[in-house]
């Protein structure tokens, strides 16, 4: 499980006196298990540890582009995406998601557009979800569907 992985990793971290690291994957390890902690007692699935990643390598990019905007040095918070990013799935190319979107397009024939969408959009975050764009495979669909 990907929530092991964290905590195993930050252990390493902290063992090789690597501060930043231990200190961010200590935190992103707390946050991801509070997950599964707080609905129902038990263990963070790793799709919970994905979008917790996520969330704090948006954040991340949120603040590197303040200090790049302020002449700030970034490379603090450029490791910390360096270091998240490991843990992230790689994300599909542009051909791989719109060819799974026209897939499952196939298995909805038949059901209204509206419903259409969101069964699509379904489908592919449960099968594939945290290795795409979601904005980008929300125009797919879109653009597939018209």
């Amino acid at each position: 499980m990907l929530i092991n992985q964290i905590k195993s990793d930050a252990l390493e971290a902290r063992k090789a006196r690597q501060t930043e690291t231990a200190t961010l994957l200590t935190t992103l390890y707390s946050e991801a298990s509070m997950i599964g902690k707080n609905t129902g007692n038990r263990e963070s699935t790793d799709q919970e540890v994905l979008q917790v990643i996520e969330k704090f390598v948006k954040n991340a990019n949120e603040v590197k582009n303040i200090l790049l905007k302020n002449n700030k040095d970034t490379s603090s918070v450029e490791n910390e995406i360096l270091v998240l990013s490991k843990y992230l799935p790689q994300k599909m190319s542009y051909e791989e998601l719109e060819n799974i979107i026209k897939t499952i397009i196939e298995v909805f024939k038949g059901i209204n557009m509206q419903m259409k969408m969101s069964n699509i959009m379904g489908k592919l975050k449960e099968n594939y979800g945290g290795m795409y764009d979601g904005k980008l495979a929300s125009e797919i669909v879109k653009r597939e569907l018209n």
